[in-house]
């Protein structure tokens, strides 16, 4: 069961290396991602992070690493290479775990712990003295109500197994979806499904459209779409790229006149936005722009980019929903004073690359000087 596997896997590495061990810390745990340190003989630490997916562990941890320094990127790619062995091994956590240590261990000549050798020895043995019946009864540390119990089909690929297995809630959940949400969810499963399996053609990856599948649907569950406050297009149903158009900003705002105004004169009743998502989703942000009406204010900037910290690699989470993402764009329109711009001319209009060159500077700006946070009295 893969939620038994990480389970004990977690417990094994917060017990063998906590926050006081001399030479590898496990700083934060969870079900999606974990956070650890190795300490050289300098006392300097390098920070490792591990993402991992609701489907883990038919797919590997995502690794990576702040650090600049070459052999720590250089074994970061080692981590995130899908070799037979780790591949086969029934805890493949761990397996990665032992040879991260050991690597950087052996490049900072600190000696190995003697328990890294026994990692995978500990997690055998623990699973042996687990009974389900023991198991069902114990308190769960970690949040995994959306990992799979159901572990029987070990070697085949987690493409949207969430959304095809018929033995769990989803299709009571489906219920409170309209038929056009399920008609996407169903066409889009099915044509990238196939595409896999002819070996691999479809865009992204397996772990980004799992997650970008199940963000669809949760939208298309809830209230916020049920409700008109924005719609989702998939454009020419990719799942990587995505039209919203938002509808419903504060009722008591100029920008909700100025869409009002839009509609009688345009007959246009929505800001079209326009999100894609990279094959490193959910661990990267996605990229967001405004593509019309033209607005000022609002942190809109050149070419319909926008400025916000959580869409940018700093201030961006994997556990960020999407719903909740446009919701607070929504908010942030508002916040920032943004107005329809109206009479501009063609060459107002925003495009891709002006909004993609924005984006990047933002980035590098932000990244550089950090990110200005108001006094509470201005909001």
């Amino acid at each position: 069961m893969s939620r038994n596997i990480l389970k004990t896997e977690l417990s094994i590495l917060e017990r063998q290396f906590p926050r006081t061990h001399g030479v590898f810390q496990m700083i934060s745990t969870s079900s999606e991602e974990l956070v650890c340190q190795f300490i050289d003989i300098k006392h300097k630490k390098h920070t490792f992070q591990c993402n991992l997916s609701p489907s883990y562990p038919r797919i590997l941890p995502l690794w990576t690493s702040d650090t600049d320094h070459p052999f720590v990127l250089a074994l970061v790619e080692d981590l995130n290479a899908s070799d037979e062995v780790s591949v086969g091994a029934s805890h493949p956590l761990l397996f990665k775990m032992r040879h991260l240590i050991t690597r950087m261990c052996g490049q900072f000549g600190v000696r190995v712990p003697e328990v890294v050798a026994e990692l995978l020895s500990l997690a055998s043995s623990a699973q042996v003295e687990e009974s389900p019946s023991e198991d069902e009864g114990q308190e769960n540390d970690y949040d995994l109500s959306d990992q799979d119990d159901d572990d029987d089909n070990y070697d085949e690929p987690g493409l949207f197994e969430e959304d095809c297995d018929s033995g769990n809630d989803d299709d009571h959940d489906r219920d409170k979806m309209d038929d056009k949400g399920k008609a996407v969810l169903d066409r889009i499963r099915m044509t990238t499904h196939k595409d896999y399996l002819k070996g691999g053609s479809a865009s992204g990856s397996i772990r980004a459209s799992d997650r970008l599948m199940r963000e669809l649907s949760d939208i298309y569950k809830s209230d916020s779409y049920k409700k008109g406050i924005f719609s989702v297009e998939l454009i020419d149903d990719n799942l990587y790229n995505w039209y919203i158009k938002l509808y419903k900003v504060d009722p008591d705002s100029p920008l909700a006149a100025d869409i009002r105004k839009l509609k009688e004169k345009e007959g246009q009743d929505y800001v079209l936005l326009h999100m894609s998502f990279e094959n490193t989703f959910p661990y990267t942000p996605p990229f967001l722009r405004v593509v019309k009406p033209f607005m000022s204010g609002g942190y809109v900037l050149a070419g319909g980019a926008i400025c916000m910290e959580l869409l940018t690699p700093q201030g961006w989470s994997s556990v960020y929903a999407i719903e909740s993402l446009i919701l607070q764009i929504s908010a942030t329109f508002v916040k920032g004073k943004g107005r329809i711009q109206f009479g501009q001319s063609s060459k107002s209009q925003y495009t891709l690359a002006t909004a993609q060159h924005a984006y990047k500077s933002l980035v590098k700006i932000h990244k550089e000087n950090g990110w200005f946070t108001p006094p509470k009295d201005e909001g």
